[in-house]
């Protein structure tokens, strides 16, 4: 991939993985696939961020976003005829009008993505989502939704290969 133009601007790993670990919304962009007649497709979505494993790291792994849907629909179909996504994640997006600007931090996830198979795996990111999402739901309340939608939710999980963040001049 290209480098970024306003090399001043850009954020360094470290500040990217905080933006990735911290965010709220996300936008998955997938390529277009026959289910959005070859139109590229963006869906926003929630998502938890895991740390890559030990090797995983050595080999330039970001990490891992985790994302929940429905088991079927546009979004699975774009995956299975191209695992290439990106998704954006914007922590801060302060619009300033006396200034005709915008005070902006945001990284764009570069991966691939994959439904993840296995009940133990989808239930562990079903939980670090509802720990993200909904800290103060007890145990039995999590346990309770997490076994009521579970045979009909999908987990997709993105291996993060490149994160690239930027900010707003008025930040540096």
């Amino acid at each position: 991939m290209r480098p970024m133009r306003r090399r001043r601007q850009e954020l360094s790993p470290e500040a990217c993985r905080g933006i990735l670990e911290r965010g709220r919304e996300c936008v998955l962009a997938l390529a277009g696939s026959d289910a959005t007649d070859g139109f590229p497709y963006a869906v926003p979505v929630n998502y938890s961020f895991a740390s890559p494993t030990e090797a995983e790291g050595e080999a330039g792994v970001v990490g891992h976003l985790l994302l929940h849907g429905a088991p079927k629909g546009a979004k699975l179909d774009a995956i299975a005829a191209d695992a290439r996504v990106s998704a954006c994640v914007i922590e801060r997006g302060d619009v300033v009008p006396e200034q005709l600007t915008t005070y902006f931090q945001s990284v764009i996830a570069f991966g691939r993505a994959r439904l993840v198979d296995g009940d133990d795996a989808r239930r562990a990111a079903l939980l670090a989502l509802c720990a993200k999402y909904a800290p103060d739901l007890g145990a039995e309340t999590v346990d309770a939704e997490i076994a009521r939608f579970f045979a009909r939710t999908a987990i997709v999980d993105v291996t993060v290969e490149r994160a690239s963040g930027k900010q707003s001049i008025e930040l540096v």
